[in-house]
């Protein structure tokens, strides 16, 4: 089984889905994520965990485009300038290396870290000059999927710029959604064709 997860109804992806896949509704942010997919685990572990959703372009990643995390950390998590353990082996937020395997989709997806917070970004408050987004779930969800030992992949589509102008006000953006569907809902439905085939490019996340 597939264990498929988005925050709210109009990410959930579209199309038709074999049965081997099941979705999850976590609600927004890390807490909330975690909690529902632990759920969903405990009924049925799956093969490999997906995280799905909508998050913010950082350093150039447009409205639209598609993003494939190769990497992920907690960028709201902060414990000043000490040196503070946080247990079990994991460093200052929680950095974890997902890979980055070539999947064959189109569009292209934008490939590099995807950093997770629970607070809205501008351009006031620059966060990372190397990630290419910023979600809600992903970090805490990777952070499981290593605990649990499960491939993981993270794929997303950018529904506002975090640093920068936008295409079109979120609003709009939101309509034009729910209409045509996330841009990752086709390339999603190729990938878990084949299980196997997927399950063996992804990798279990690890510490970065």
């Amino acid at each position: 089984m597939i264990l498929i997860s988005y925050a709210m109804p109009e990410e959930k992806p579209r199309g038709d889905f074999p049965s081997s896949c099941r979705f999850v509704q976590t609600g927004i942010g890390k807490v909330l994520a975690i909690a529902q997919v632990a759920k969903a685990i405990l009924e049925e572990r799956p093969t490999l965990l997906i995280s799905t959703g909508f998050c913010g372009g950082l350093n150039g990643s447009p409205q639209g485009a598609l993003i494939q995390a190769s990497s992920t950390h907690q960028w709201d998590f902060y414990l000043g300038d000490l040196d503070v353990p946080i247990g079990h082996g994991y460093g200052m937020h929680c950095p974890l290396a997902l890979g980055s395997p070539e999947l064959g989709i189109s569009p292209a997806p934008i490939r590099g870290s995807l950093i997770t917070g629970d607070r809205f970004v501008d351009s006031s408050i620059h966060i990372s000059k190397d990630a290419v987004a910023v979600d809600m779930e992903s970090a805490a969800l990777a952070l499981l999927a290593r605990e649990l030992q499960l491939p993981f992949l993270s794929l997303r589509e950018v529904s506002d710029v975090a640093d920068g102008p936008q295409g079109m006000p979120h609003q709009q953006f939101m309509e034009y959604i729910s209409e045509k569907g996330p841009s990752y809902s086709e390339p999603l439905r190729q990938l878990v064709q084949d299980p196997e085939l997927l399950r063996a490019q992804l990798q279990v996340p690890k510490m970065g």
